[in-house]
């Protein structure tokens, strides 16, 4: 009896030495699940006019460099089930519109709660817009009383472009301008990029900003030849950076631009 006691007293005191080293151990598994969450975010579709699409669905979500994705629902909700805590990058595509991408989220949602992206992403078609021709005149030459207005210094000129292109319902469409002082300009190969609102008319004035100290603010000089390219584009903005290539993605520009055209830019009176 008391070589029992004597045992049980050894084993006791050798527990209490390192309790550490006697607890049990939790399988790899579950400490893995607790470090999952969700990730859920909403999209909105947009037509070529700017109007809500009410049906939401058929966008899918992916998380770059897996296979990990998932399909918005009708009201445009989607959410990512059981991702493990970390940094995302996301990719958002639906055939006919243009995609998305949100860099760089951080998912620290854990045992199962859920990471909300707040923003809802606006996601627009891509422009199907084919603009046969860019007209470029001056303001002065569209409004000829203008000139003893722009002598006395009371009107800036500028330039005034015209997208012509075939516009079945008459709404403003986007349209995306490059601009270089290369005859070689295009999406990819530019210095100043702009984007405005047309109808696609040849002969009426929509849109005033371009004038000379725009031209200045964007690196260009009075009497410099520019080059210019038109693109439809989507209505909202959204532009990524590529983080590969560096360079930047306008993923709703229409496939068929318009003729390469130039101007130079007025001098100031």
């Amino acid at each position: 009896m008391k070589k029992s006691l004597g045992i049980a007293l050894i084993l006791l005191l050798a527990c209490n030495k390192n309790s550490n080293q006697h607890s049990i151990t939790v399988p790899d598994v579950i400490q893995a699940e607790k470090r999952r969450g969700n990730i859920s975010g909403g999209i909105r579709l947009y037509d070529m006019d700017g109007k809500s699409i009410a049906d939401g669905s058929g966008v899918t979500i992916t998380i770059d460099q897996t296979n990990v994705s998932t399909q918005s629902n009708s009201q445009g909700r989607w959410t990512l089930d059981s991702i493990p805590f970390g940094t995302y990058d996301l990719t958002i595509s639906k055939a006919g519109f243009g995609t998305s991408r949100i860099m760089g989220l951080y998912h620290g949602a854990v045992n199962h709660a859920t990471t909300v992206v707040a923003a809802t992403r606006q996601i627009s078609m891509v422009s199907t817009l084919d603009i046969s021709k860019l007209a470029i005149r001056k303001w002065s030459e569209a409004f000829p009383t203008m000139q003893n207005l722009l002598a006395i210094g009371l009107v800036e000129e500028g330039i005034l472009f015209n997208p012509v292109f075939a516009n079945n319902s008459n709404g403003e469409k986007a349209v995306r301008f490059f601009m270089s002082t290369s005859p070689d300009v295009s999406s990819t190969s530019y210095s100043v990029t702009e984007k405005q609102y047309y109808t696609g008319k040849e002969d009426i004035v929509e849109n005033d900003n371009f004038k000379i100290s725009w031209f200045v603010s964007k690196g260009f000089e009075p009497g410099q030849t520019v080059y210019i390219r038109a693109y439809g584009d989507g209505r909202y903005a959204d532009d990524y950076e590529d983080p590969i290539s560096g360079l930047t993605v306008f993923p709703c520009l229409s496939p068929k631009s318009s003729p390469v055209v130039s101007f130079v830019v007025p001098g100031k009176k």
